[in-house]
């Protein structure tokens, strides 16, 4: 009987441990109510070398790029539910369509979608990091290229 009792608080130690790991790892993995994603238009070109001020934060992302010249044109932010879709009207008379299809490993899945009318620019899946962003190179815009910056953030 004594051995019994040594070996059941062992047992149920690890467990318990088995329990509390599996349920954080299914918490880690459950997807968010909504996803807060921020989309802003930057207009690239190399007429110039003005770095507008508005885009400091992006600015090691747009330096690989062949611009010289980055003006902030627009900036939209919205809550999307959880697989569902959000529509962005991005400058150009485009408009941009984002709908979050997985969360796995903190990373966030997005079908993204650019069209001007009919005509589909940019048509891709990306999957980001929770709190990250990513930037898209667009099509030409009032002599440069427009560029994208998307953010998510699981809510």
């Amino acid at each position: 009987m004594r051995m019994w009792k040594t070996l059941r608080n062992p047992v149920l130690l690890f467990s318990l441990a088995i329990v509390s790991v599996a349920n954080w790892l299914h918490a880690a993995d459950t997807a968010p109510q909504a996803v807060l994603v921020t989309v802003r238009s930057i207009l690239a070109d190399s007429r110039s070398n003005e770095f507008d001020p508005k885009l400091k934060d992006l600015e090691q992302q747009l330096k690989p790029l062949k611009h010289r010249s980055y003006r902030s044109l627009k900036d939209q932010t919205q809550s999307i539910p959880w697989q569902g879709t959000g529509a962005f009207e991005i400058p150009g008379g485009r408009s941009l369509t984002i709908a979050t299809q997985e969360f796995q490993n903190n990373r966030i899945g997005l079908k993204i979608r650019l069209t001007q009318g009919e005509k589909p620019l940019i048509d891709t899946t990306v999957k980001i990091a929770n709190k990250g962003n990513i930037i898209l190179g667009g099509p030409a815009h009032e002599g440069g290229s427009l560029v994208l910056s998307i953010s998510a953030v699981a809510q």
